[in-house]
């Protein structure tokens, strides 16, 4: 960590006691009205207020890791926020923080709680704060966007429990009713629901952590299945890797942490803006069938600029409760340089829930064309992104790390009949803010990478990034981790309002 952000850490916490004084804290917030939220999103100017909820609260690796929540507000104003920690023995006492205006404020968990593992409440009186939360370890690192609602199911199509990786999911109850809950494992030959696993109850203002080890040991892939007998929870999982390479197998070495919020509901229509194979990635993509009829599934990939000729798609039979997978990094027909998209559509009485995994093993190769765009230079590193079945407009990253030796892209995807042009703005607080780019033209169907590692920012050590567009669109985002060589990829956050 940095000596800048340090600093500003220091300076948050002398500020708690002041800030304490005006809100002392309230009961657990209840649940959302709406609920069942299919992604993270941003309210509008008039939304009254906003709740996000950050459940795994540790790296879930043999070594101290840091966890930081990010509060992204994109409005002139200055915004108070009060953070409410949870353990499994309950609620910590409330601490208020300031969320800057046009800016990202990083709160380090473990030090204003002076506690570790811990789940976060972080609730606010602007509809329009984002709030991503960040997991740093030595060797590992993931960042995603926390939730805003709970619900009574949570899906997670892709876990694996090898040897050398763990799965852990956490199920975060911050409100005033205990919650029920039920876990089943779609593994290749069956679904399996251990009786462990059956009837857990989740006490109210608390969080729990699950080895999904009990539910499927030492599987490569299988896909699980939060389901609430009673009250609501919010579900995440922790996935760390820690293989080391056999040259004897040809497994290469595999190291990373996998973050992933559960995915409250299947759709029929799934978009990730962002997607890469060629040397040293394994890149796959799992589509999960929850339903109890067959799921008839397309799977679409464009490479960016070949929307007018795109590959032919990948046609699926997924059976009930069972999963498919596709690995891109084996298919011919998916090109081994430059970026693609992904659409991934079902039909509406069989919706299904896709996650995308992207395993790196060595550096990349230079492109024959650097036009088309290469991914990050990690060797290592592991990630899994949620698609989004939304398209926005406008969309936030809330925190990503800019500083030197960083690569952080963005990326959209225009799944329109016309040119969509896209304007990415750094929110820099009191200083000017920077365009990044103005007025980029995207193609009809078709995809663009944005670099947001520009000068003007490399002193600086989080930026958050609004994204506005022309029509609606679809937006990923790719951070780098230098010191732990990890990478994420995943979804940017949309305005719904």
């Amino acid at each position: 960590m940095t000596t800048s952000r340090l600093a500003l850490l220091t300076a948050v916490v002398v500020a708690l006691v002041g800030l304490s004084s005006w809100w002392g804290g309230s009961p657990a917030a209840e649940p959302s009205g709406s609920g069942n939220e299919s992604i993270p999103g941003i309210g509008s100017s008039d939304t009254l207020s906003s709740t996000w909820y950050c459940a795994v609260g540790t790296a879930g690796v043999d070594l101290p890791s840091v966890h930081e929540v990010l509060l992204a507000n994109p409005t002139d104003s200055e915004i108070q926020v009060r953070l409410t920690a949870y353990a499994a023995e309950g609620a910590l006492p409330s601490q208020m923080v300031s969320a800057a205006a046009s800016d990202v404020t990083a709160i380090d968990v473990n030090t204003i709680f002076a506690a570790t593992d811990l789940s976060v409440m972080a609730e606010s009186s602007s509809g329009t704060l984002a709030v991503e939360h960040r997991l740093e370890a030595s060797t590992a690192a993931d960042s995603v966007p926390c939730a805003t609602s709970s619900s009574d199911t949570w899906f997670f199509p892709s876990q694996s429990t090898v040897t050398g990786a763990s799965a852990k999911l956490v199920l975060f109850n911050p409100f005033s009713a205990d919650a029920g809950v039920d876990i089943t494992a779609a593994v290749s030959d069956g679904l399996r629901a251990p009786p462990q696993l059956a009837g857990i109850v989740v006490p109210a203002g608390s969080s729990r952590v699950i080895d999904l080890a009990e539910a499927a040991e030492r599987r490569d892939q299988f896909a699980v299945s939060v389901k609430l007998r009673t009250g609501r929870v919010v579900a995440e999982t922790s996935q760390t890797f820690a293989i080391v390479a056999d040259d004897a197998t040809g497994t290469p070495a595999q190291r990373g942490l996998r973050l992933q919020l559960g995915v409250p509901e299947a759709q029929s229509d799934w978009t990730f803006a962002t997607g890469f194979t060629g040397p040293g990635v394994t890149e796959k993509v799992v589509v999960y069938n929850p339903n109890r009829a067959s799921a008839r599934v397309v799977v679409q990939v464009t490479p960016f600029g070949a929307a007018a000729l795109p590959p032919e798609p990948f046609e699926l039979d997924v059976p009930p409760n069972r999963y498919a997978v596709i690995d891109m990094s084996a298919e011919t027909r998916i090109p081994t340089e430059g970026f693609h998209s992904i659409v991934v559509e079902s039909s509406p009485d069989v919706p299904v829930v896709v996650a995308r995994t992207i395993q790196l093993s060595g550096a990349p190769a230079a492109p024959a064309d650097p036009a088309v765009g290469v991914r990050p230079n990690q060797t290592l590193g592991s990630t899994i992104g949620t698609a989004t079945p939304i398209l926005a407009a406008r969309w936030l990253l809330p925190g990503i790390l800019t500083g030197a030796d960083q690569q952080p892209m963005v990326f959209v995807h225009n799944p329109g009949s016309g040119i969509v042009t896209v304007t990415v703005t750094a929110l820099m607080g009191a200083e000017p803010q920077i365009e990044v780019v103005r007025d980029l033209e995207v193609g009809a169907g078709d995809s663009r990478w944005i670099s947001l590692a520009t000068p003007e920012l490399l002193a600086v050590d989080d930026v958050a990034f609004r994204v506005e567009a022309s029509a609606p669109v679809a937006v990923e985002r790719t951070e780098t981790f230098a010191a732990e060589n990890d990478l994420s990829v995943g979804l940017a956050v949309p305005y719904l309002g």
